[in-house]
């Protein structure tokens, strides 16, 4: 996977890194895991109740670096004449539909241009049939299974549109057959489930991340992979936990909002804030600070004066 990542890597560090930097880093741990055809295959199966084995069938045809769905794209397999859409959220989102929907028309723009096919002919064009799941182990509770329906976002209610997207709660104690069927996805849940215990106990997230991993190769979870890919993992921990911070940030002190609005005197004061605040809670100096709220040089520039 590349360069090897400092494995005490602190979030104040992936904070100093340089945004581009940040929004290049591609690879989620759900992502990397599933990216092996082999645990996809697993996945799938599990998913649809079925023991393929004919591993060289599937094909991944997750899209890369569709940014402006603002989505992650987890992972997309072409199996069997099914379009899959596998993502895993940590946040409940009712528009997971629409997400879907867009993301799968562009899936089927490839498909066609990859077959030859011209939606302008008079024969009927069969195309892979889609299936959307999300697999969520957010700390928000949440029903094992949920099913979201585009219709429920019409502003005026019709009939013969549908588009559904399914959730399925893999937090520990839930949907227990299907992470039984899937080894990796539940190698990945208890993982993601030690690593918060970790922090329960009061433990930084670095040093959790760290136990977490090790009490998985002691206890045989993940262990290969984990093995060989130690310092990665960590590291896209760590970037998630840095994405999600900075969003959080963000949202309350408004700064999206004052950016989108032009306030400039207000948006300045919201932008000191969120740097106070991480300076404080993160212990960051104000240049990391600025650096992981993707600051423009002119905002930093305004700052720098203010502070």
């Amino acid at each position: 996977m590349g360069m090897k990542h400092n494995i005490h890597q602190t979030p104040q560090a992936l904070a100093a890194a340089s945004p581009h930097a940040r929004r290049e880093h591609k690879d989620r741990l759900f992502c990397d895991l599933f990216s092996d055809k082999k645990n996809a295959l697993s996945l799938f199966n599990a998913i649809n109740g079925t023991d393929y084995t004919d591993i060289d069938a599937l094909e991944i045809v997750t899209l890369k670096d569709v940014i402006y769905l603002t989505m992650h794209n987890d992972l997309a397999v072409c199996f069997h004449s099914l379009l899959g859409l596998f993502e895993q959220q940590s946040t409940i989102n009712p528009n997971m539909p629409l997400r879907g929907l867009l993301y799968f028309a562009r899936e089927y723009e490839g498909w066609l241009a990859a077959h030859e096919k011209d939606i302008y002919s008079k024969t009927l064009i069969k195309i892979p049939t889609p299936q959307y799941y999300i697999l969520y182990n957010g700390t928000e509770k949440a029903a094992e299974r949920i099913t979201y329906r585009l219709s429920d976002a019409f502003s005026v209610p019709t009939e013969g549109y549908e588009w559904t997207a399914h959730m399925l709660n893999i937090n520990p104690g839930c949907n227990p057959e299907l992470l039984a069927q899937c080894e990796p996805l539940r190698g990945y849940v208890t993982l993601i489930s030690l690593i918060r215990q970790e922090q329960a106990e009061g433990k930084q997230l670095t040093e959790a991340v760290r136990k977490a991993i090790d009490t998985c190769i002691r206890q045989g979870i993940l262990k290969d992979y984990l093995i060989k890919h130690e310092a990665e993992v960590t590291a896209m921990i760590l970037t998630e936990y840095n994405e999600k911070l900075r969003e959080k940030t963000l949202h309350e002190e408004g700064l999206e909002q004052g950016r989108e609005e032009g306030r400039e005197e207000g948006y300045l004061q919201m932008a000191l804030n969120a740097v106070r605040h991480l300076m404080s809670g993160m212990d960051m100096s104000a240049e990391d600070a600025m650096n992981f709220l993707e600051f423009s040089e002119a905002e930093k520039e305004k700052c720098r004066k203010l502070l």
